[in-house]
């Protein structure tokens, strides 16, 4: 099992994260509770920082904030020093309204509205990520009728298919993201840019080939592309571009079957292929972008259930019904994500999963499992078949690997309140998020009749 870097078992074989009793936690907060570890994501952002840190060329990690975002997370990224992707203008709100500085956004988004480009431009937002030629007009128009001048990079398709779920390949050829390089609108969405007299600043191209991505040898393929791109824009427009952003889609192991690469192969391979095709087109660049989010955060988090109902059906299939499921974890049933979990009360039984402990698994008696949601749909299903010690109504269960997209794709679906989010580390616990009461879910509600 893979859990957070600060875990341990204690002396009441309950697990603990970051000095803390999950048991205590659930008790002070409730459940379903996201827990995140804070010293495991510094430590990714350090790696990340360190791994990326070259002599020959300046480096930018860029903190993907679609795979977990929050008022505490902006402030948690801003101190250890990446820059942060947004994708919306509500992702850019939540940036702003935390404190992090504009300048060190960069704003994504396939589909921006005319309220989210002026909103960023208002805001002094640092780069734009231009996605298709209707955004590019309307940033132009805006930026030349307010006398703005705004940094952009144009997202391209390099027609690229990484190896992982269909669902999170975005550089495909017929991929909704980005300019077509191979169809040529890469090309002509660099000469429209020279459109404006300057109101664009082009300070490099951008590309994301895909999530959770093992596989990293498609990383040279793409730096090759991109390069050769700019080659092919210096040569053909003579128009100089001196930055590649090449996305993010690093995969971590949610599974003992999962085998990553990591931060520091990544970072070979990348600088590998920038100089061998910078050498090889005869390109110069000065910058490299790179926008790591589930890595950062996905083995620092978990989710903290009750079990409520413990069923057999046909005296076969047990189920262990707990008090979330598909409103907190949408992955299962979306992409047929798999995870592990334990049983946090009972951690004599399943504590060698993932981290050391001193107890002897052949001693407890384990059962076959399929953990599932309280939702009215029989698809909801965390994980369909799982060993564990023996539950009982009321026991823990921690599901291990849900920092990243959990809380984010979270939704109130058959009126469930979105679950809290605790920060823990050096033995001290707090809120992040607040629960949702049942009157947060009726906020925005008009009533028709007043009785």
């Amino acid at each position: 099992m893979i859990l957070p870097l600060t875990s341990k078992i204690n002396n009441k074989k309950n697990l603990t994260i970051g000095g803390n009793d999950v048991i205590e936690l659930g008790d002070k907060y409730g459940t379903p509770l996201y827990i995140m570890d804070i010293e495991a994501i510094k430590k990714q952002c350090r790696s990340y920082r360190e791994n990326f840190s070259f002599p020959d060329i300046d480096t930018d990690v860029i903190y993907a904030g679609k795979a977990f975002l929050c008022t505490a997370m902006c402030q948690l990224i801003e101190k250890e020093g990446p820059g942060l992707d947004v994708s919306s203008g509500g992702e850019l709100f939540i940036a702003l309204n935390s404190g992090f500085p504009p300048e060190r956004i960069y704003f994504h988004g396939n589909n921006k509205s005319p309220d989210e480009i002026k909103y960023g431009l208002e805001s002094g937002t640092g780069y734009f990520m231009v996605d298709n030629f209707t955004e590019l007009e309307m940033l132009g128009k805006f930026c030349s009728k307010g006398a703005k001048r705004q940094k952009i990079m144009l997202r391209v398709n390099p027609g690229i298919k990484a190896d992982t779920h269909e669902y999170i390949q975005t550089g495909k050829l017929n991929s909704k993201f980005g300019f077509g390089i191979h169809s040529g609108a890469a090309l002509e969405a660099v000469k429209r840019v020279k459109q404006y007299d300057g109101r664009l600043e082009l300070t490099g191209i951008h590309a994301h080939i895909g999530s959770q991505i093992f596989n990293i040898s498609c990383y040279e393929k793409l730096v090759e592309v991109m390069i050769k791109f700019i080659k092919d824009v210096r040569d053909g427009l003579g128009i100089l571009i001196t930055g590649i952003n090449i996305g993010g889609g690093l995969g971590i192991k949610y599974t003992s079957d999962d085998r990553p690469s990591n931060i520091e192969d990544l970072a070979v391979v990348v600088h590998n292929a920038v100089v061998k095709y910078s050498r090889k087109f005869n390109v110069r660049l000065d910058k490299l972008y790179i926008e790591p989010g589930r890595s950062i955060v996905g083995n620092a988090g978990v989710t903290l259930y009750k079990a409520g109902t413990v069923k057999e059906v046909n005296d076969s299939k047990k189920y262990i019904i707990v008090d979330g499921g598909m409103s907190d974890n949408i992955r299962p049933m979306l992409y047929q994500a798999k995870y592990t979990a334990c049983v946090a009360n009972k951690m004599d039984g399943s504590g060698s999963l993932g981290i050391s402990d001193n107890s002897n698994d052949s001693e407890v008696s384990k059962m076959h499992y399929t953990i599932a949601g309280k939702h009215c749909e029989s698809g909801d299903i965390i994980i369909s078949d799982i060993e564990l010690p023996a539950v009982s109504e009321g026991d823990f269960i921690v599901v291990a690997t849900t920092g990243a997209y959990c809380y984010s794709m979270s939704s109130n679906y058959n009126g469930q309140p979105k679950s809290a989010i605790v920060a823990v580390e050096d033995g001290k616990n707090w809120l992040w998020v607040k629960r949702q009461t049942y009157k947060d879910l009726v906020m925005g509600d008009i009533k028709l009749y007043e009785k």
